[in-house]
């Protein structure tokens, strides 16, 4: 029987390609098969997350372990290309992250790296364009709604800039001057949290201020949608497949100054109140369903019963 092996590459600092490789190998195991996280053996496990996926550290991998390689891990990507046996690419990165990062490896070895998965409908379709005859699987990425969902709700904001610093000061900024009224807000910055906290923070906070940049989705920007947030700002351009007139205040790439006005229509929607508020928080929890747990789930045993079959535990 085959094991699949998905590469942490970690050192323990925040990031969303973690949470997915953990999040697909511990559903995996619950769903019946043969799966590990590999990581080396003086690297620490992240620490920012609940999650009961089995770690092996620093192993030799066997024989008939079929190895998946994160996009971004460009020597990983060279080592998989000369194996033998199967590999597959979990990619998370959008175009330009993928181009600056792995493109170039996936193409020099695209014969033997021509199995993909990918995490959203959008995502792959950019996967088609760059390797037309690759095999790509789509498992969307998920608003975990076993986490986030909506609370008892404060006049607060919640923010997680480490993508957008600068424009993050330049939106407030801009929107205290325009908009002096905005001003009794108060802020929550998430940078470095846990994902509790963050879900802690979105489920009491009113408003989101999203500084998506050049994603494939927008994970976080979902979160703030299923705890019933307000969304304001950026899509990051993965976020276009979400983001709507109805669900939230979303301004052109890069544009503080709109963004500053969306803020402010975002707080004051939340200040009035009533009808309008409750229709654009019931939209934003209507798209999050689109981006769920169970639907990941769905996905990820499709994906791998096509891939690997034969790593599902009493297959023969």
């Amino acid at each position: 029987m085959a094991r699949i092996v998905y590469l942490l590459l970690t050192n323990n600092g925040v990031a969303g390609g973690q949470k997915v490789i953990l999040r697909h190998v511990e559903a995996l195991v619950e769903l019946g098969f043969d799966a590990v996280c590999h990581a080396a053996r003086d690297t620490a496990p992240p620490t920012w997350l609940e999650h009961r996926a089995p770690i092996v550290r620093g192993e030799p991998l066997r024989d008939d372990d079929i190895l998946v390689v994160p996009d971004d891990g460009v020597p990983a990507l060279g080592v998989a290309a000369q194996r033998a046996q199967r590999s597959v690419v979990l990619c998370q990165s959008s175009a330009p992250y993928l181009a600056l990062g792995g493109l170039a490896t996936l193409a020099q070895h695209r014969e033997r790296l021509s199995t993909f998965l990918s995490v959203a409908p959008a995502h792959s379709a950019t996967l088609r364009r760059l390797f037309p005859k690759a095999a790509i699987e789509t498992v969307r990425c998920f608003a975990d709604e076993r986490l986030f969902r909506p609370g008892e709700k404060q006049f607060t904001g919640a923010m997680v800039s480490r993508k957008r610093a600068a424009e993050a000061a330049a939106i407030r900024a801009l929107s205290l001057h325009l908009h002096p009224a905005t001003g009794d807000l108060g802020w929550v910055r998430l940078e470095g949290a846990t994902e509790a906290q963050v879900a802690g923070a979105f489920a009491s906070a009113s408003v989101h201020l999203s500084l998506s940049r050049m994603e494939s989705v927008g994970l976080t920007t979902l979160e703030a949608l299923a705890s019933g947030c307000v969304c304001a700002g950026f899509t990051g351009i993965g976020g276009r497949q979400y983001a709507t007139p109805d669900n939230g205040f979303w301004v052109d790439e890069d544009d503080c100054l709109a963004a500053a006005d969306a803020l402010a229509q975002a707080i004051a929607l939340v200040r009035a109140g009533g009808a309008p508020l409750r229709r654009y928080v019931e939209a934003g929890l209507a798209t999050a369903q689109q981006w769920t747990y169970a639907a990941f789930r769905e996905d990820l045993e499709a994906a791998w019963s096509r891939i690997a079959p034969d790593a599902r535990i009493g297959a023969r």
